[in-house]
Parts: structure tokens; C-alpha cells; sequence
């Protein structure tokens, strides 16, 4: 949402305040704080945009309470520690800002100039800026993200010489605080002022000598680029995108750095798998199954089984528009692999709208690899997996998923009853492929109605010859 003014029902409120609040073990307080100066309408509801935006904030929610959790060995330092903690967990947070400005203070010590600070007070100070920067991006306000992006920078700056890596952590946080702005409110500043920044960071690095900090910005120049990109409509930034993790990764190694080359590796598979399907190049789609098929030995799936899972989807994905491109079994066949291992972890338990999706996938891969198998079991098992994801799909809740499944479905049955010669089950496919684009034009998707339209002309065709030969 790009409305800095939330709005949602009561019993909506409070469903995805206790959702997020026991899903990710963040006091009820602190969100509660979070949404209310946001709340101007009662009488509408965007739950979803609501516990997407409080998700996000989850990982700093946990960064100020456990920074807030340290001991210190200073009894006024360890004082107003205690009660910004306090004030966290209350979800008073003008308190909590309050008490880290005073924390500021007593670490500077009334000094005029930093170069008067031994650097591990410098760090402190900077730290405590920070604690900050991360109070304001609980804001669900533009205004947040700027005041961060600020405090961010101060932080920076505080730190400075006294610590370099850390300095740069902070000015890298300045960057996703803008960013933030960007992708939250749709602000095209934002991410412009991130670029910048982004751009003036790496004048000042070496990819040899800083390889880590220079691949962590340029991690970082991507994702804004992307995001300018996306709000833009502009292509050409997500090909610099691209061409920033292409650059980075030929310099960076796992053993640098193994979590940001894995990160490297999937942002570079999504854009070349963006771009591989819109160009028809089969050569950005091989590189886009290269990076997913990197980066999955690389991950610990124990420790990160969404990313894994996410990872192993993307993958079949990839796989799957270079089996269906080259009409290759082999690419076909791992790409259903990949797809099943995505399901495990999504499950129709867990995740039923990713497991439906997942379902959806593995059909169309079936449905590729049924013309190469003289056995009619392979379209079978497509036709029950779209049965599975439109168990999911429901008409009333998801019209456009449905129609989606509902003419895949279809366009397997006619597949089928080409092979079979059966006219009845041929005229029932083409029902069904005809009410899915009646949906679809219902639910208002031009482009859906389209690419159904091509299938049901196919579909109408096999059934005139079926029809012919009776």
C-alpha cells in the first residue's frame, strides 16, 4: 500500500495482531503501539497489507529487544537500557526513544567533539543512534523510514574510523531505511536516494581489497534497482540489477561470504528467469537454473527451510520453462523433482495457496512430458494435479487461480481425449476451458483472458477433429 493511513476492522486488527504476535513471539503491546497511530477507518479492511507491513517488522522488533537485553557495566548506562526495555515491551515507544536519546547522551558525556571519544564510547554512541534509526522504522509512516534513514546516517558517522565495518553496516541500514520508503509507500524517492547513496558507498571500495562490503552494496544497488524498476516499469533497471549480481558474484566466493552469495545467486536466477521467459532466450534461462541449482548445496535447509523451499520451487520453475522451451525430458523431469521437494516443506497443511500453486506447476510439467510418453498415465496424473490445486482454488475465494487451474485442466482432459479419441470427454474439457475464460473476463484480468483464449482456439480445434472423425 502506498497509503501511510492504514485502515481495517476491529476483529481483523486484533486477528493479525495475535497472528503475528504468537507466530513470531513479539509482544501484543509493541504491535498494538505500532498500528494505532495509523488507524483512521474502522469501516474498511486490508488485513493482509496490515500483517505484511507488521511481518516486516519483526526483525527489528528483535534487534532492539536483545540490544536492549545487554548488560553494561555503566550503572546510568545499564538505568536507561532498562527503561527503554521497559518502554519496548509497553509499546510506549516515544518512551523508548526518549530513553536512548539520554542513553546518547550519558555515553557522550557533555564532550564537544568525537574526536575526543575513545573509540569504544564512539561505538556505543553510534549504537545507540542506531537503536534509533531502528525505533523510527517500527513507524508505519513515510515519515519513519526518513527519520531513520537519517539516525542511520548519524550513526554512521559516529562510529566512524572507530569501527569501519560497523560504520558501514549502519550506512548500508541508511540505505534500506530509504529503500523501505520505496517499497512501502511507493515513494520513487526512496529508492532514488538509495541508489545514490549506494553508488557514493562504492566509490569508496575496492572489490579486491573490501570484497564483502562491496559485494553487500552491491546486494543492496540490485534490490534498489530492482525496486526503482518495478515502480518505474523500467526493464533497463532490472537488467542493471542483474548485471550488478553478475558483476559481484564473479568476484565473490562462498567462503567470503556464504549467505550473501547465496542471496547473490537467487536474486541473479530471478531476473534471469524474468527475462529468459519475456526474451525467449534459453540462455538467461540456463543461467537462471545455474544460480538456483548453486545456491541450493550451498543452503542449510535446517536453518533456513523457507529459503531452501523457496529456492527448490524457483528451481523447478526455471527447469520447467527450459524443459517446455527445449522439449527436453531431462529438464522436465528435474523440474518436477524440484517442484516435489518444493512440497514438502509447503504443504497443503501448512501453505495451501504455495501447495496449490505447486500442484498447478507440476501438471503443466506433466502435461509437457505426456507427448513423450506413449502411456496415457503421465496426462492423468496432470489432470489430478490441477484436481489437487483446484481443491485449493476455490471459484468464490480466488476466481482468477480457479480459471487458471480449471482451463489447465481442461487443456489436459483435451490432450487426453485426442489420445483416447473420446469425443465426450473432449466436449467436457472444452466446457470447462470455456467457463474458466468466462471467469476470468469476470474477475477483470485482461491478460489471463488472453493466454486462456489461446488455449480454448487449441482446445476448440482438437474437439472440430474429434467431432470429424466420429
Amino acid at each position: 500500500m502506498g497509503d501511510s493511513h492504514l485502515v481495517t476492522k476491529p476483529h481483523d486488527l486484533a486477528a493479525v495482531i495475535a497472528r503475528v504476535s504468537q507466530r513470531y513471539q513479539v509482544p501484543r503491546d509493541i504491535l498494538l503501539a505500532i498500528v494505532a497511530p495509523v488507524i483512521t477507518d474502522l469501516a474498511s479492511a486490508d488485513p493482509d497489507g496490515l500483517e505484511r507491513k507488521l511481518t516486516r517488522r519483526v526483525p527489528d522488533i528483535r534487534a532492539l529487544r536483545t540490544h536492549l537485553a545487554q548488560p553494561s557495566a555503566d550503572a546510568v548506562l545499564a538505568g536507561w537500557r532498562q527503561a527503554a526495555a521497559a518502554a519496548c515491551e509497553a509499546g510506549r515507544l516515544a518512551e523508548l526513544d526518549k530513553a536512548l536519546a539520554q542513553a546518547e547522551l550519558h555515553i557522550l558525556g557533555g564532550l564537544a567533539g568525537l574526536a575526543e571519544l575513545p573509540a569504544e564510547r564512539r561505538i556505543a554512541a553510534g549504537e545507540a543512534r542506531a537503536d534509533r534509526g531502528t525505533t523510527s522504522l517500527l513507524q508505519l509512516a513515510p515519515e519513519g523510514c526518513r527519520e531513520a534513514s537519517r539516525r542511520f546516517a548519524e550513526a554512521a558517522a559516529i562510529v566512524g574510523l572507530a569501527d569501519p565495518d560497523r560504520s558501514h553496516e549502519l550506512a548500508l541500514r541508511q540505505a534500506d531505511a530509504l529503500s523501505r520508503l520505496g517499497e512501502e509507500f511507493a515513494d520513487r524517492s526512496g529508492y532514488e536516494a538509495a541508489i545514490a547513496h549506494l553508488r557514493t558507498l562504492l566509490t569508496g571500495l575496492d572489490n579486491f581489497d573490501d570484497t564483502v562490503r562491496w559485494a553487500a552494496t552491491q546486494e543492496r544497488l540490485g534490490l534498489a534497482l530492482v525496486g526503482l524498476g518495478a515502480l518505474n516499469g523500467d526493464s533497463a533497471l532490472l537488467r542493471q540489477a542483474a548485471s550488478c549480481y553478475r558483476t559481484t558474484l564473479e568476484d565473490l566466493r562462498p567462503d567470503h561470504a556464504k549467505p550473501l552469495w547465496i542471496r547473490l545467486q537467487r536474486h541473479l536466477g530471478t531476473l534471469a528467469l524474468q527475462f529468459g521467459e519475456a526474451d525467449g532466450d534459453v540462455g538467461l534461462i540456463e543461467e537462471a537454473v545455474e544460480a538456483f541449482r548453486a545456491a541450493l548445496p550451498a543452503m542449510d535447509r535446517a536453518a533456513d527451510v523457507q529459503g531452501w523451499a523457496r529456492t527448490q520451487f524457483d528451481l523447478g520453475r526455471a527447469l520447467s520453462v527450459l524443459g517446455r522451451k527445449t522439449h527436453g525430458m531431462a529438464s522436465l523431469e528435474a523440474a518436477f523433482n524440484a517442484l516435489q521437494a518444493a512440497s514438502e516443506h509447503w504443504t497443503h497443511e501448512a501453505s495451501p495457496e504455495r501447495w496449490a500453486d505447486i500442484q498447478d506447476r507440476m501438471g503443466s510439467v506433466l502435461v509437457a512430458m505426456g507427448g513423450s510418453y506413449s502411456e496415457t498415465v503421465v496426462l492423468e496424473e496432470a489432470i489430478a494435479a490441477y484436481g489437487r490445486a483446484l481443491d485449493i482454488r476455490q471459484r468464490q475465494t480466488a476466481p482468477l487461480l480457479w480459471a487458471t487451474s480449471s482451463a489447465n485442466q481442461g487443456e489436459a482432459m483435451m490432450l487426453l481425449a485426442r489420445r483416447r479419441k473420446d469425443l465426450v470427454l473432449a466436449q467436457q474439457a472444452l466446457a470447462q476451458m470455456v467457463t474458466a475464460v468466462e471467469a476470468a473476463g469476470a474477475a477483470g484480468s485482461k491478460s489471463g483472458i488472453a493466454e486462456l483464449q489461446k488455449k480454448l482456439v487449441a482446445a476448440g480445434a482438437i474437439a472440430q477433429d474429434l467431432g470429424r472423425a466420429q
